[in-house]
């Protein structure tokens, strides 16, 4: 939002030429609406408990838990939906675990993360979808014989199963039935083991079909794994949850409605995708041309540029009026933060009349790009403007 407009007017009247580069102005935050959010930075510091503490390591690993079309560029949508990603207990992975002991082997479990895609619908609704979970430990030992633990009990559910060797990978042991078109996978790594589950509707049960599905995944999730590092035993119960001071100049979620299923909290790429509505396989190359280097997650969405430039990239990207989709709806955006704000209303219609489903702002400061939404024009307003002030408080 740089005032471009305004500095060529003072130039013009001076007769001469002013060099540095131009400044945003400052917006005097008693001016814009806000309502009842808040527009002073808070100070998150550290995990209060196990359960959050734990959380915030999973949220960690998050951005090193392969998005499936990584490996294989036929996984086009999100199968995970709203559902929770972070795996604190066999709740989280729900049908992906039939058997009942995940618990009791898993007990010493730290975090883990899970994603799903699935290959592009068709009108017969069959797609093939990759589940692939990371579960992580407080060691090596302890994941080797968790691994191969569970997979046993998964093996023995049924009596149809029968055992796989996967021949890249020695560590994996996994088992498929050859009347069903569907894998399970387990992979101990170090410290952690790796759950796949792959179910292919579109083709009749193939096994080497499925098992290259396993080997792709795992050169890819295997090296990511390799990149991350862990909190250390000691520091985890009091992990910091907001390093770089950005969540807690984001806006909170409501407890008594919270946006999603995962707390509010911070991801560097991958684990970000996970939370976007109907996420893109080019959202990761996109974020490292306009230099993201952080997403906040609470209220509203904050996607951090290294750069001014890169944060307007990824706003001109993302401008609604380029790519308005049916039911898109110009709305007013609020007055007072700048030229790079666009607002739209996504509608339907039912018995001839417009329904608005909610309404969404886009909003470039800086090195920040908002997302933020409402189902009330005025509570986006307030919200989005109440957010610009976090970001811009000094």
């Amino acid at each position: 939002m740089v005032t471009a407009g305004v500095l060529a007017a003072v130039v013009g009247a001076c007769g001469s030429e002013v060099s540095g580069n131009p400044g945003r102005v400052e917006t005097d935050v008693s001016e814009l609406n806000v309502g009842n959010y808040q527009t002073k930075p808070r100070e998150i510091g550290n995990a209060k408990n196990d359960k959050q503490a734990r959380a915030r390591e999973a949220q960690r690993l998050a951005d090193y838990v392969t998005l499936p079309y990584e490996a294989d560029p036929s996984y086009v949508e999100d199968a995970w939906g709203v559902r929770p990603h972070i795996v604190l207990n066999r709740k989280t992975l729900g049908p992906l675990i039939i058997n009942d002991t995940f618990d009791d082997v898993a007990k010493d479990l730290v975090a883990g993360w899970v994603n799903a895609w699935a290959t592009a619908d068709n009108p017969d609704h069959k797609q093939r979808t990759l589940n692939v979970a990371v579960l992580m430990f407080p060691d090596a030992q302890t994941a080797q014989t968790v691994g191969p633990t569970l997979e046993h009990d998964d093996f023995t559910y049924n009596n149809g199963n029968e055992p796989i060797q996967i021949a890249n990978y020695p560590s994996t042991t996994a088992h498929w039935r050859p009347s069903v078109s569907s894998i399970g996978a387990w992979t101990v790594h170090d410290r952690y083991v790796i759950f796949m589950k792959i179910v292919d509707d579109t083709s009749a049960p193939d096994l080497p079909a499925l098992t290259a599905q396993v080997e792709k995944m795992l050169g890819v999730q295997l090296p990511l794994l390799d990149k991350f590092q862990p909190t250390p035993a000691a520091d985890l119960q009091r992990i910091p949850l907001d390093p770089p001071g950005l969540l807690g100049r984001t806006l909170p979620s409501n407890p008594d409605a919270p946006v999603r299923a995962e707390p509010d909290g911070l991801y560097t790429g991958r684990g970000s995708l996970s939370l976007l509505s109907s996420p893109g396989q080019d959202e990761l190359s996109l974020f490292e041309r306009t230099e993201v280097d952080l997403v906040s997650f609470g209220d509203a969405v904050v996607f951090r540029s290294k750069s001014n430039t890169g944060s307007e990239a990824l706003w001109q990207e993302w401008r609604p009026s380029t790519h308005s989709r049916p039911g898109d709806k110009t709305v007013d955006a609020p007055t007072g933060l700048g030229q790079n704000i666009e607002c739209y209303a996504k509608t339907t219609q039912s018995l001839d009349k417009e329904l608005i489903i909610a309404n969404f702002c886009f909003l470039q400061v800086d090195r920040y790009v908002i997302q933020a939404a409402a189902k009330q024009l005025q509570d986006l307003h307030q919200k989005i403007s109440a957010q610009y002030a976090l970001l811009t408080a000094r």
